[in-house]
């Protein structure tokens, strides 16, 4: 269950990002020069979003080549900036309406980088925030998040920190909330002799 010590959950995503900070800041300089020519960026972030959480269940090292090595989620990356992307910045124009939708698309990414399509996971995610007793935890983590987005753009050269914390935090979040069940081990191959 999502628990409303965010600063615990700093403290989680710090620990995680000190010891995989060399994938993590050279895949988001690969995110961040991929947002500079715009096509690859949102597909080199998903991926490494995806690479993140899967770390972050299995325990083991960020690769930050995953970054770009994973074409099968560039239609998906996509779809996920433009449904989510256009109703949250005219949202944030509003000021509530945006803090509202990204309360409610808090896990959104990260089922989409489960494999969900785009639309179940906004509607998962939706659903997941309906079933809480408590929203309480959930904007405390928006904040969070909306926290390290205005660090980034009032000093932007602390991006390359800010993005790889992010993506950690919404990881956690994720695990957080819905189990930190691990990944399915992957089908063993039997030898004939």
């Amino acid at each position: 269950m999502l628990d409303s010590h965010i600063d615990r959950r700093f403290k989680r995503t710090w620990d995680f990002f000190v010891a995989n900070a060399a994938g993590l800041l050279l895949g988001g300089l690969v995110v961040l020069v991929g947002s500079i020519f715009i096509v690859p960026g949102p597909w080199f972030a998903f991926n490494l979003l995806q690479e993140t959480l899967e770390c972050v269940r299995t325990g083991r090292l960020v690769r930050w080549q995953a970054a770009y090595d994973r074409p099968g989620n560039f239609l998906r990356s996509w779809g996920l900036t433009l449904v989510m992307g256009i109703p949250l910045a005219i949202g944030y124009a509003l000021i509530v309406p945006g803090l509202l939708l990204s309360i409610l698309w808090l896990h959104a990414p990260m089922l989409a980088a489960e494999g969900r399509p785009v639309m179940s996971a906004l509607g998962e995610s939706f659903r997941v925030f309906q079933r809480r007793q408590d929203w309480t935890a959930w904007f405390l983590n928006v904040l969070g998040v909306v926290a390290l987005s205005a660090v980034a753009g009032l000093v932007p050269i602390i991006v390359l920190l800010t993005l790889p914390l992010t993506l950690v935090f919404l990881a956690l979040c994720q695990t957080d909330e819905l189990g930190t069940e691990p990944l399915p081990p992957l089908p063993r191959r039997e030898v004939v002799v």
